[in-house]
């Protein structure tokens, strides 16, 4: 019993990690696709915006920092 508790604990310690270095890769994707939309001019954006959501229509759950790109063009600040 103890070794079944110890396996069953090991396998949940790397599931943890496994998660939290997707999340990571998420955060880090996120990073880099606002960077692109900032160094973007506005009709850039929405194309882009545009081609994103066209490639995700059919997925069942859309991540949370793409709902909010609608806006991105007033949200996101122009650098160039």
């Amino acid at each position: 019993m103890k070794n079944l508790i110890t396996e069953l604990l090991l396998k949940l310690a790397q599931k943890e990690e496994e998660s939290q270095d997707l999340a990571v890769q998420v955060a880090t994707l996120e990073r880099v696709i606002m960077e692109m939309l900032r160094n973007m001019a506005t009709n850039e954006q929405q194309t882009l915006i545009r081609q994103i959501e066209d490639a995700l229509a059919g997925v069942s759950q859309m991540p949370a920092f793409l709902t909010t790109m609608h806006s991105a063009g007033e949200n996101v600040p122009k650098t160039c």
